[in-house]
């Protein structure tokens, strides 16, 4: 039996399925971030046809918190990148962050 502290010893044979395991992943990543834009962008415009703003600050502090609490401090920055990656572009002429 090994001790605690050791870890198996791994044949590096397994490290190009390992990396294909990965690269699937991230390709799911990115389907679902593209899904979640998709969402944003029909939130968003139903709360602006509705005379709202684009930004919901409130509500990414909700998602700051909830990244938070899943993944750590580190989830915090996760979540900037995904929010400003479904936010869209702001219309030409406004300089405000609505």
């Amino acid at each position: 039996m090994l001790p605690a502290t050791a870890t198996p010893s791994i044949s590096e044979d397994v490290i190009p399925g390992l990396r294909a395991e990965i690269d699937d992943i991230d390709r799911e990543i990115a389907r679902l971030v593209h899904k979640r834009k998709e969402k944003s962008g029909e939130i968003q415009a139903a709360r602006m046809s509705n005379g709202g703003t684009r930004v919901e600050l409130g509500r990414e502090r909700v998602i700051h918190d909830n990244y938070r609490g899943l993944l750590g401090p580190e989830g915090v920055a996760l979540a900037d990148v995904i929010l400003n990656l479904c936010r869209g572009t702001r219309p030409q002429g406004r300089s405000d962050p609505s």
